[in-house]
Parts: structure tokens; sequence; C-alpha cells
């Protein structure tokens, strides 16, 4: 079994997880965070048109927070016909999530060591999962574990933190437990790959880099002070706000956008 620090434990996971189900911080940046990410999805799934009539696509979820601390992507994944499962290291947040989502396939487990045989899934889908571990080395075991469950010609679909993004790199040369403890971060953050850094790991584990994407524009840490008062106000207000956070997506039109992206996204393929 892979060590896990403190800040990386199950208990630390759930702690955190039962403090967003009871309070549902920060609930309309996470239906902003939810949208973008299934918009991305929907731009790089496989169609059904690969698989065999008699089976659905099955999806691995590499974490999943985003079902406890909003709506999630299970249900408008499983509305796309997907067959979706779904690990997390906190039994509570497994827990609540198989709660909301009755038909999630879900169980608590290391994405370091996944209890799945080779060649289980079509599509894997880490969405800033990778990005709390406090190693590059615990990055590269679950590369390799991922790329393990996926069958040949099977998707990766990843994104993590971007240390191109000036914001990104003074906030994790900061001290951790300050930022948590002022408002920052709400929870821990840790080790991320360069662009280049990761798209040759992903190669060193067999996987083909179809495309990549520099996403999530908006300032992060204003749009989340921001978001606060405005989840208060009419729904109209709502609806303007969001719309202003996505319109930021058009910087990834921009040479700068390496610089300006919270996240890197990658779509791979095993072959």
């Amino acid at each position: 079994m892979p060590d896990i620090s403190l800040e990386t434990s199950s208990d630390y996971w759930d702690a955190v997880g039962r403090n967003w189900r009871e309070q549902q911080p920060d609930a309309l940046w996470r239906e902003f965070t939810d949208a973008q990410q299934l918009e991305l999805l929907q731009g790089w799934l496989p169609s059904q048109a690969g698989v065999s009539a008699d089976r659905s696509i099955t999806l691995l979820k590499t974490d999943l927070f985003d079902e406890v601390a909003h709506r999630g992507l299970v249900q408008p994944l499983q509305a796309m016909g997907l067959m979706v499962s779904g690990i997390d290291l906190s039994p509570l947040i497994v827990a609540e999530a198989q709660a909301r989502n009755p038909d999630l396939e879900a169980q608590q487990a290391d994405v370091r060591l996944l209890p799945f045989h080779e060649r289980s899934f079509d599509v894997v889908f880490s969405g800033s999962s990778l990005d709390h571990f406090d190693s590059e080395p615990d990055i590269a075991v679950a590369l390799a574990e991922l790329a393990r469950v996926l069958r040949p010609g099977g998707c990766l679909i990843l994104t993590l933190d971007n240390p191109t993004n000036p914001l990104i790199a003074l906030r994790n040369c900061a001290p951790q437990r300050l930022l948590r403890r002022v408002g920052v971060l709400p929870y821990q953050v840790g080790v991320t790959l360069e662009r280049g850094a990761l798209l040759e790991a992903l190669r060193v584990e067999g996987l083909e880099i179809l495309q990549t994407k520099a996403v999530q524009h908006c300032p992060r840490v204003l749009a989340v002070l921001l978001a606060r008062p405005t989840a208060r106000l009419p729904s109209f207000c709502r609806k303007l706000f969001l719309r202003g956070l996505a319109g930021f997506e058009q910087l990834a039109c921009l040479p700068t956008r390496w610089f300006t992206a919270h996240y890197i996204a990658v779509l791979a393929v095993k072959r």
C-alpha cells in the first residue's frame, strides 16, 4: 500500500467531506466547475460506435468529491448512457456519493492502488485528483494505475493544476496551513507537473496524447470570493455571474493561455 501522509489520509478527507456535506460552502462556484468539467467531457468522450451493442461505455471517476460538494457529474454522465464507477479515499465521501447516486458503483480506494482488473474501463476521468499528493513519484504511480485499468483503445481524460500559472506557482510556495486558515484554500493541495513533464509521464505509461487544453481562466480566488455573496442573490444575478465566469474561457484562444489557465487538460488513448 502506498504511504499516506496525514493530509492525504482517509480521516482527513472524511473531515473535509463532512464539512462540505453539512455546510455546502461555495455551492455557486461548484456549479460552475461542474458545468466546466462536463463540457470538457462531452467534447472528449468517445462515441458509443466503438463499443459493442450489448454494453455501455464504462467510465471510472477517480474521486467523488464533486458529488458531495455539489450535484457532481455522475447523473449527467449516466444520462449520456455511460456506466459510471467511482472511487474515493474517504469512506464518508463514497457513502454520500452512493446515497445521492444509487446507480453509481462506488468504493473506497487509493488511486495509487486501484481495486480493478487490468483493462476494466473504456474511459478514466481524473479531474484534479492527482494534484493532492506530496511527491511527483506518487503521481507517476497513480498514472501507471490509470493506464493499467484502461482497455486498449480506451481514453484517459485528466486535469492537473497548471504550475505555469503564476498564481498557482505562488500558492504552492506559500505555507499551506496559513492559506487554509485564511480561507484561500478549502483543503490540501499538493505537487503537480508542468505540461511537458505530464505528457512525457503519460507516454511512459504507453498512452498516446491526442489533445491538450488550457482550461479555467477566470481568476479563481477572486471568483470564489465573489461567488459567496452572489449565491444569496436572485437567480438572474447568479446566471449572469456564471455567464461572466464562462466568458473568461475565451482566453484559451490566446498565446498566453498556459499562463492564465488553472488546469492542464489532457486527452490520451491507450494503444
